[in-house]
């Protein structure tokens, strides 16, 4: 049997790539994201690679010339060629623009991409697709051809074990296996939220729909009349509609991604040659955009990333588009240079290709060992007792907090000491951490901290048992005084309210802090107005230049509209409960100069970014809350 060339994949191929571009590309229409689903465009990709992997296996093995190491090699010169140069051609760039802490993270997704792990490195370093930082790492999008390899390697296998043991009931082991994972990914969509969009078990579902529709195809299984023809507008519709609809904060993949995949496979399953979307999808221009589909979805995202990076700034429409343009043009060039000769075996044979793989793999991995261990201790970014590397800062800090949490061991039984507990998130570690370092400034005191899940189970879900919560329970019985420090949201303030009359009925006292003092900063690496300078100008600031940046700060946390809404409830919530309400702005700007502080006494920042501070400014504001008796306001 023979496969028939399909345009209207290509086409399809082209809407995806299209629709993970623009969604990169964060284009807004009065401040709405237009895109705002176009990640979808991979779960659509997973579609179609699991209809043509499984369409070619399955033609091979009616052939009786299926050979695995011919599949694996055929994968390596689809793959592995014009992804090594991609790498090879950023590795450069990142070593000149990137500070030491981003160039180090760079060669660790350099080197877990190599081995087609990048989806468990982006996880277990934390990184959320769709969040703040995720625009700053230009191999992020290498985690979905991770998962792809990982699929690849296993598949054919257990094909063909599946053909030969139970080949009358391979639809039927599609079908379950479908229904089991997406079961599965649906369940932990709910419960373990962070779990759930790199690994391949919640992607298995989505690429088991494309195998389906390939089988069905192979078999001619085939429901064809009067209405089908509309089936596959109806998928393009149920596409369209994902990509303009789903959004970042959803918890992905789950119900939310099936009317993609269901309208992938109503399009590639129902195509015909007299279907109107068929001939669109076939039409040239668009099956020219699939057929360098690969190449353009490598070098779009690093491009991005790298922009982002340099320029600290957001990018406008204009940029966007040029962006697009270069990586249209790029990717023209490496799938006529790259990708067509590599998988021609009469331009590049097996002895050719594997050389030339192995010879980029050793570059690409000496080189990126190499400028690890240069960069151990590489002072880039240091001006005098600044450093604009605030990952630095950002260690230091969670260094400092692991080890008082490690060791915060008290008398809860001194009745002299009053026992508080701190609960929020990241603005209550700082807060814990200002006083916990200041110790000698607040003896009167024991601190714990807690986020609000913790408390949320113990007011009101107490059947929990597990170990965390039985801890828990026995800090909140002993604490005399919850402060509450957070970055708020309106989620937050909500949860806030429910929370204070099961604690005032439990006999304790509530302090609201509010929300955090939030600086001006630029572009989405979250670069502060000081940062921008020392960038620009290679110094730091002499005295009137500091003046003018801690008055841009003030007029910037007088004027910011979020936070004086959040502060604005907080205050209603606080007088209403009779409740302690603690300015934070009072420990660090001057309402009478008009100015918010940049730098310690000593000379150290006291933020590493808009809202975080670092370890010298937590012990300086800490004397600061000690000296103006901030926490004793009542």
């Amino acid at each position: 049997m023979s496969l028939k060339y399909r345009a209207d994949i290509d086409g399809l191929r082209a809407i995806s790539v299209f629709a993970v571009i623009f969604y990169h590309a964060n284009f807004f229409y009065f401040e709405n994201e237009i895109f705002s689903g176009g990640f979808i465009g991979v779960d659509i990709f997973f579609v179609i690679s699991g209809y043509l992997i499984t369409s070619l296996i399955f033609k091979d093995l009616y052939n009786n010339n299926f050979s695995i190491i011919e599949f694996y090699i055929r994968r390596i010169r689809r793959i592995i060629p014009v992804l090594l140069f991609v790498i090879i051609v950023f590795i450069p760039i990142a070593y000149f623009f990137f500070l030491p802490s981003s160039l180090i993270d760079f060669l660790y997704s350099v080197i877990s991409t190599l081995i087609f792990s990048s989806n468990f490195y982006f996880h277990h370093t934390g990184l959320i697709y769709g969040g703040p930082d995720s625009s700053l790492k230009p191999l992020l999008h290498t985690w979905s051809l991770a998962v792809e390899e990982q699929f690849y390697i296993i598949f054919p296998i257990i094909l063909i074990l599946f053909r030969k043991i139970l080949k009358k009931y391979i639809l039927h082991i599609f079908i379950l296996f479908f229904f089991s994972s997406f079961i599965s990914t649906q369940i932990i969509s709910i419960k373990y939220p962070l779990y759930n969009f790199y690994f391949i078990n919640v992607r298995i579902w989505e690429i088991l729909a494309g195998s389906t529709i390939a089988y069905l195809n192979i078999n001619s299984i085939k429901y064809n009349n009067k209405y089908t023809n509309y089936l596959p507008f109806l998928g393009m519709v149920l596409i369209s509609l994902s990509i303009f609809l789903l959004y970042d904060e959803m918890s992905l993949p789950s119900i939310y991604s099936m009317p993609a995949v269901l309208g992938t496979c109503l399009i590639i399953y129902f195509a015909n040659s007299e279907n109107f979307l068929t001939k669109f999808l076939s039409l040239r221009i668009l099956v020219f955009f699939g057929l360098i589909s690969y190449s353009l979805y490598l070098w779009h995202f690093p491009l991005f990333a790298f922009y982002n990076y340099i320029f600290f700034e957001n990018e406008s429409f204009f940029v966007k588009i040029l962006i697009i343009i270069f990586s249209l043009i790029l990717s023209c060039l490496s799938y006529l240079f790259i990708e067509k000769p590599f998988r021609n075996k009469k331009i590049i044979d097996n002895k050719k290709l594997f050389i030339s793989i192995g010879i980029s793999f050793l570059i690409i991995l000496s080189s990126s060992l190499i400028l690890l261990e240069m960069n151990k201790n590489n002072q880039k970014g240091l001006y005098e007792k600044v450093n604009i590397d605030n990952q630095i800062y950002f260690d230091e800090v969670n260094t400092k907090l692991n080890e008082i949490i490690l060791s915060n061991n008290y008398d809860k039984n001194n009745k002299y000491k009053k026992n508080i507990l701190i609960v929020g998130n990241s603005h209550a570690m700082d807060i814990f951490l200002m006083f916990k370092i200041n110790s000698d400034l607040f003896k009167n005191y024991n601190f714990e901290l807690s986020g609000f899940d913790l408390l949320k189970n113990e007011l009101f879900e107490k059947d929990y048992k597990d170990e965390k919560t039985i801890k828990f329970r026995k800090i909140f019985d002993d604490t005399d005084i919850i402060l509450f420090s957070n970055r708020w949201s309106k989620n937050d303030i909500d949860l806030l309210e429910k929370f204070i009359n099961p604690i005032i009925k439990s006999n304790k006292k509530i302090i609201i802090t509010n929300h955090n003092v939030t600086l001006p900063s630029v572009g989405k690496r979250d670069v502060t107005l000081l940062d921008q300078y020392i960038i620009n100008n290679k110094k730091l600031p002499h005295k009137s230049e500091l003046v003018k940046l801690e008055k841009r700060y003030f007029d910037y946390v007088i004027n910011d509209n979020k936070r004086n809404r959040f502060n604005n409830r907080l205050k209603i919530i606080a007088d209403q409960y009779n409740l302690s309400l603690l300015d934070k702005s009072a420990y660090q700007c001057n309402f009478e100069n008009k100015r918010c502080k940049i730098f310690t006494p000593d000379g150290d920042k006291i933020n590493y970014n808009a809202h975080h501070h670092t370890l010298s400014g937590l012990q300086y504001l800490g004397t600061i809350i000690h000296d103006i008796n901030w926490f004793i306001l009542r």
